[in-house]
């Protein structure tokens, strides 16, 4: 009840009201409360800003799993407010959010992940953390990884030739594929496509990166994307799903 009477006083910008009682709530070890209080010394509101004060609090409630904490706090490291740049304690506060299912988190995680297109570990992660995303609704996470999805057809048939082979095979056929027909058109305009997963349990499912000049081309370009599409659906079938970033 003192929570959301809190809650109520921040909403009518009582902010003086709202942080005693978070202090008190703090000492019950709320640890929402504790977040909140961190945002209130981040913002200046009711308070004067104090990049370590919200530091403190963010730290102590994310001793408790906040996932709010926890967030704030990777921000807080990414983007230089109030501490010194460091990635690597960005990406452990994100990781610890993501673990709550917190949508932004799963977002920015993945952009950091996907930066480094050579690491198959931070690709596959990155994937993870961009479908957990778009999977919870994040808008920009849907239009990296399915604003180039057909809508399937209806009536497929299956290449039952293909899918009755076991994944080893599978994933054979899938590598030739892209080294004979599709890498080399990409590497003439200086780019490149890895394959980070394949999946065929239950489904088969297809992730892949671009590389070199072809980084950003799932945003800016559906040509390149209807060209591997197409492919694959030719060497397995209409209902395969291909996703890349």
């Amino acid at each position: 009840m003192k929570h959301q009477e809190a809650l109520n006083a921040y909403k009518n910008k009582d902010f003086q009201k709202a942080f005693n009682i978070w202090k008190e709530e703090s000492k019950k070890q709320n640890h929402q409360a504790m977040a909140n209080i961190a945002l209130m010394y981040l913002k200046a509101e009711g308070v004067s800003k104090d990049y370590l004060q919200a530091k403190y609090w963010f730290e102590k409630s994310s001793s408790y799993g906040n996932a709010s904490a926890n967030f704030n706090l990777a921000l807080m490291y990414q983007t230089k407010i109030g501490v010194k740049e460091d990635i690597q304690k960005a990406k452990d506060y994100f990781r610890k959010a993501v673990q709550k299912n917190h949508t932004q988190a799963s977002f920015r995680l993945a952009l950091i992940l996907l930066q480094n297109r050579k690491s198959i570990d931070d690709l596959k992660e990155g994937f993870e953390c961009m479908i957990k995303a778009a999977n919870n609704g994040h808008t920009l996470a849907r239009i990296q990884l399915y604003q180039n999805e057909k809508q399937q057809k209806e009536n497929i048939i299956l290449n039952t030739n293909f899918r009755k082979l076991n994944k080893e095979k599978q994933l054979k056929i899938v590598k030739d594929s892209l080294d004979r027909y599709i890498k080399p058109i990409l590497l003439k305009d200086g780019g490149n496509i890895l394959l980070v997963e394949y999946i065929n349990n239950p489904d088969i499912e297809l992730r892949l990166a671009y590389q070199g000049a072809c980084v950003g081309c799932s945003i800016a370009s559906t040509g390149t994307y209807s060209m591997i599409e197409n492919t694959i659906k030719k060497i397995i079938d209409e209902k395969v799903k291909i996703l890349i970033l």
